[in-house]
């Protein structure tokens, strides 16, 4: 799968945090950045790294959660929203308590 093909085809998306459930939408996918907007922010861009690294431990170790996305320093201030954006993905399911990403059982990594 192509992660950043992946990703574009969520812009314009409106999707929702997965615990607390907080709408935004995904306004623009660019080569380095994720741009959403929220209910308390017009833009925040969310480096494109931060999402790319979350992504990169869930292909290897085929599970990740929202501690270890921000513990691990993925995404330190973006937690929420990198899990929500990958939960969206078509290989990725996830459980709510607590928040754990899987890969579907069917997904092959492209090397």
């Amino acid at each position: 799968m192509d992660l950043l093909v992946e990703l574009r085809k969520l812009q314009g998306k409106r999707l929702l945090t997965i615990y607390q459930k907080k709408p935004f939408e995904i306004t623009q996918v660019s080569n380095n950045q994720i741009v959403i907007k929220t209910s308390t922010e017009s833009n925040r861009p969310i480096p494109l790294k931060e999402i790319t690294l979350a992504w990169n431990h869930l292909e290897k170790h085929k599970k990740l959660t929202r501690g270890e996305i921000q513990g691990l320093g993925y995404s330190e201030l973006n937690p929420a929203y990198v899990v929500a954006i990958l939960a969206s993905l078509p290989e990725v399911t996830h459980t709510l308590s607590p928040i754990i990403l899987q890969l579907k059982n069917t997904y092959e990594p492209t090397t």
